[in-house]
């Protein structure tokens, strides 16, 4: 069995149907069913039945298709080491991180890495904390900046930059910036502006009120990608939002309101998320140890 093997078995489980893995692979249909009758033949079991809306995994192909995933990685992160050992480094860093993300910790270091190594390329992804971590652990991306789960996931490796905590903030005309002293009780009514309901800082909001029988926050707006712009629609309105300590909301016009610590838990570690047992490039630990330096 040869590597594109796995691809087009990996094609396949992901598009769900011959005509669009075909599609995504650049070749014709015939050829990619050829390709999968061969490789059931040679493990002796079928990897997928088919149904009227395409291709369903079978038993068998979950568990062939789950190894292939890493074995896939495993032979990327293979090439990626040898080509760094060719050149001496690797050329391409992708790196992910978070909306809430000081600009200038991740900024800050891509400028340096920049200047460090003239010929170094990033590709960089602004993404919710969620999405990072199921990019890094598909090999997508090589490390992401972000909120680190509460919860230890054994596919990802984690450290820690700082801790910080984040805030409920509104307009600095907003009625409640004159109160003292809020409860979740005070906030019951009021209009937000909040992520979708599978970000974790969501689910904690809502967690929160539910703890102690109060109506979930009045939505607003919705959103499910996170952007420093979105400030703008909480300006010169009545609704509130999450921001972290560090952001520039304060240059928009918001500002935290004065809701009590023991009221809501928006507490935070901050670090380098990688895929567990994963190659890292000289480009990808050079930029963990500037992000490091960075917070020091």
């Amino acid at each position: 069995m040869e590597t594109r093997d796995l691809d087009y078995v990996l094609a396949v489980g992901a598009h769900g149907g011959i005509g669009r893995a075909a599609e995504a692979l650049g070749m014709t249909q015939p050829a990619l069913t050829k390709a999968i009758q061969r490789v059931e033949a040679q493990l002796g079991v079928p990897l997928f039945e088919r149904t009227t809306l395409g291709m369903r995994v079978t038993q068998a192909g979950t568990v062939f298709l789950e190894r292939a995933r890493r074995i896939r990685l495993e032979y990327d992160d293979a090439i990626k080491e040898m080509r760094g050992i060719q050149t001496g480094e690797q050329g391409l860093l992708r790196l992910g991180y978070s909306p809430s993300m000081p600009n200038a910790l991740v900024l800050g270091a891509c400028q340096q890495l920049l200047r460090e190594r003239p010929v170094a390329r990033l590709r960089l992804s602004m993404r919710v904390a969620r999405e990072l971590m199921d990019q890094v652990q598909a090999g997508e991306l090589d490390l992401a900046v972000a909120p680190l789960p509460r919860q230890a996931n054994p596919a990802l490796a984690t450290r820690e930059l700082f801790t910080d905590r984040l805030a409920v903030v509104a307009d600095e005309n907003h009625p409640l910036q004159r109160r003292r002293d809020l409860t979740l009780a005070d906030l019951v009514g009021q209009q937000w502006l909040l992520p979708t309901g599978h970000v974790l800082i969501r689910q904690q909001i809502d967690s929160a009120f539910a703890s102690i029988g109060l109506p979930a926050p009045m939505l607003r707006v919705e959103t499910d990608f996170g952007s420093a712009t979105l400030f703008d629609l909480v300006r010169g309105t009545e609704m509130l939002c999450i921001a972290g300590s560090t952001t520039n909301s304060k240059r928009l016009g918001l500002r935290p309101i004065a809701l009590r610590a023991d009221a809501l838990d928006l507490g935070r570690r901050v670090g380098v998320i990688t895929r567990a047992g994963a190659y890292l490039s000289p480009l990808a630990q050079r930029m963990i140890d500037i992000l490091e330096a960075h917070v020091e």
